[in-house]
């Protein structure tokens, strides 16, 4: 079963060159980014992030479920994103499970027998490419003042779980 502190350091050790600067991750969240326009201290956004609100998402994706620990932390790191309902639809609806946008025990069964580094790969190619969707909308928006998405528009390709 995995561990909240270790999924919640491999989560937003990922963006950081050193490995006990935890904050670099945590400053790209809208989260923090809101909080410190509103006076809060690094330190201050830092234990709401990781005492609260990710424990909070842990809760949500029932990571403690999980057997493989790096999985769990992926996971994390998706929720705090907010991609977590849009992956898992698309997971869910790959496995055959009714879509409920939440982890559910057929979920996390299917996630706990699946190839760990293919679920892997498929995690952190879906986080990349949200995470391109988002700069090129952003960029639209910028340069044409529209906000254009549109339901399942930008769906990862899932294929990468049957190789």
């Amino acid at each position: 079963m995995a561990n909240y502190q270790k999924a919640f350091q491999y989560a937003f050790n990922l963006e950081s060159t050193d490995p006990n600067e935890i904050l670099i991750g945590l400053k790209s969240l809208a989260l923090w980014q809101t909080l410190s326009v509103h006076g809060f201290s690094h330190e201050e956004i830092s234990a709401l992030c990781e005492d609260l609100y990710m424990f909070e998402l842990w809760q949500v994706l029932k990571g403690a479920k999980i057997y493989d620990q790096k999985t769990a932390g992926l996971l994390l790191l998706v929720a705090s994103k907010g991609l977590l309902g849009e992956l898992l639809a698309e997971m869910q609806c790959y496995l055959g499970i009714k879509q409920s946008r939440e982890m559910c025990d057929k979920t996390i069964g299917h996630i706990n027998r699946m190839s760990a580094s293919k679920l892997q790969q498929w995690l952190f190619a879906s986080v990349a490419y949200f995470e391109l969707v988002r700069q090129k909308q952003a960029l639209i928006k910028v340069k044409t003042g529209i906000e254009h998405t549109e339901k399942g528009e930008i769906i990862p390709n899932i294929g990468i779980l049957s190789v």
